[in-house]
């Protein structure tokens, strides 16, 4: 089979995998969920470009949340909400109440507003991604609630799935292999949080494939030189990118930072069609997504826009370096990683603490590697746009601790820049490991992967989201023992994920998505490990 035939199978695995953590999530379990599904609905159901920050979501969401079970993370609701630990511990009667009660839900309170506590908060971001959901709302006009949910879903993670054919083709960019591009993308497409993430409604679906599209483009600058079509490519992507979401800001300085390597180039590349290729790059961007950024300044005071932005707007850079140095650093940068390795949704899923760590030893081995290669110029273009994401990581958390008073970011944000991120691991641990270990190492990063999102999916989230296990009092989520497993079922499990989804997902829909999901995992396993280890490795870096 050629490498492009695989790299396809490798797509369709990924949409498999994404179609079945899409159905599976419980109603509002993806982050601020209920708030992008808000925002969404305002513009399908009323026509608006642009929905106010404070605007109240609708009431049958409001309702929804009295409901079905809310998330960990939101057990501070008042009743009648309850969490999914909480759910599963009604009685049967209650709980079909709910459910019967949801099903019930009056058509007219998708136009109405529900309480005015209760706002449509993500309006704040930009508003691409909602504008590209909106026609597919209105065309589930006549579904449920529940139904809607999943349909908003499954085209996000249709959008999302674009990221690998893109990985892939930076990857083979960077290494000029096709097998090791296609481990890059098995590796990838193998990643438990990054599928959390993208399953749900939320606008990192599309950043990602923007963000993926940014880094190729910036690649093929640096193969070809510049080139204006390239140059307005990248420009383009990057205005649709920030008019998707504030952390392309972090891409800024990247570009710019990429357009300056050019200009310190020997004289002969110093010519009036570079310039024109960098006002072209610059002009682009700003075309698309200057007024954006201009209306929050209007209207915030800030250039994100932002909550922590908003309410430390009047910070002083004293104030805020300041706060800065009592960060506890070690302790944030953790849970970055944590929640970046797995963190299963807005309910706060985590694994073993060695698992974790076997990662961070691999995370620590690439670091040395990408030191030993970041002259290289793809490697240090990748390297930029990641280091320049990471210090926007670090001053989120800066922002969070001032505003919050608790010192971390959200770990999945960094999947924006996951093909920056996976080349740049597979490439610093090729040349921290000794050239005897060929691929092999790569591979066993497939396999890891792999084995990770098997248990933390059949382990961890359908035990936990169907009522097998709960929260501990310290807020530690209790272990599954097999026994439990086995007496409840497969089917049993099933039937309660698909509660609350409208009847667009039944058990027998999740079944099937089920068997493919574990089939798409396997087969990814099996070709990413083979992928990874065809042969000796070779010096193919450029």
């Amino acid at each position: 089979m050629s490498a492009r035939r695989r790299m396809y199978a490798i797509w369709i695995c990924f949409i498999a995998r994404l179609l079945f953590y899409a159905a599976m999530l419980p109603l509002w379990e993806g982050y601020d969920e209920w708030s992008h599904f808000s925002v969404i609905r305002l513009m399908a159901a009323r026509g608006a470009w642009l929905v106010p920050r404070d605007a109240p979501i609708p009431r049958d969401v409001a309702a929804s949340l009295d409901l079905a079970p809310v998330p960990w993370e939101l057990r501070a609701l008042h009743a009648p909400a309850v969490t999914e630990d909480a759910f599963w511990k009604l009685s049967p009667a209650d709980r079909q109440q709910r459910i019967r009660a949801f099903q019930a839900l009056p058509r007219a309170w998708r136009n109405a507003d529900g309480p005015p506590s209760l706002t449509a908060y993500e309006a704040l971001q930009p508003p691409l991604y909602y504008w590209l959901m909106a026609p597919v709302l209105r065309a589930a006009a006549g579904l449920g609630l529940g139904a809607q949910v999943v349909a908003v879903r499954w085209a996000s993670v249709l959008l999302a799935s674009l990221a690998i054919p893109l990985l892939y083709l930076v990857a083979l960019a960077v290494f000029n292999d096709p097998d090791v591009a296609l481990a890059c993308a098995a590796v990838a497409a193998l990643m438990p949080e990054w599928a959390l993430d993208l399953a749900r409604a939320g606008n990192d679906c599309l950043s990602v494939v923007l963000f993926t599209l940014l880094i190729w483009f910036g690649l093929k600058l640096i193969e070809e030189g510049p080139q204006l079509r390239r140059s307005a490519a990248l420009g383009a992507s990057l205005g649709l990118g920030l008019l998707t979401k504030a952390w392309f800001l972090t891409a800024v300085p990247a570009v710019a930072l990429l357009y300056l390597w050019f200009w310190m180039a020997p004289k002969p590349r110093r010519s009036r069609a570079l310039f024109i290729n960098t006002g072209v790059c610059a002009g682009i961007a700003a075309l698309i997504s200057a007024w954006w950024y201009i209306r929050n300044l209007a209207a915030t005071g800030t250039l994100s826009g932002l909550s922590e932005s908003l309410m430390l707007r009047h910070a002083g850079m004293g104030e805020m370096a300041s706060a800065a140095v009592r960060v506890p650093w070690p302790a944030a940068i953790d849970s970055i990683l944590l929640s970046h390795l797995y963190f299963g949704g807005w309910s706060s899923l985590t694994v073993r603490a060695w698992m974790y760590h076997l990662f961070y030893l691999l995370i620590l081995a690439a670091i040395v590697g990408v030191i030993r290669l970041c002259r290289r110029p793809p490697v240090a273009w990748l390297l930029v746009v990641y280091a320049a994401f990471w210090l926007g990581q670090l001053y989120n958390v800066v922002l969070i601790s001032m505003s919050k008073g608790i010192a971390t970011s959200m770990g999945w944000y960094l999947y924006a820049v996951i093909a920056a991120e996976v080349p740049l691991c597979v490439a610093g641990l090729r040349a921290v490991l000794s050239k005897r270990a060929g691929n092999w190492p790569l591979a066993g990063g497939v396999f890891l992967f792999g084995l990770l999102d098997i248990y933390t999916l059949d382990a961890v989230a359908i035990p936990y989201y169907s009522g097998l296990i709960a929260h501990k009092a310290s807020g530690a989520l209790a272990s599954v023992h097999w026994s439990d497993l086995r007496a409840a079922g497969l089917i049993s499990l099933l039937r309660r994920l698909a509660i609350f989804k409208g009847g667009a997902v039944t058990w027998q829909v999740l079944l099937a998505l089920w068997i493919a999901w574990l089939a798409a995992t396997i087969w990814l396993i099996l070709e990413g490990s083979n992928a990874a280890a065809p042969g000796r490795r070779r010096d193919i870096l450029r």
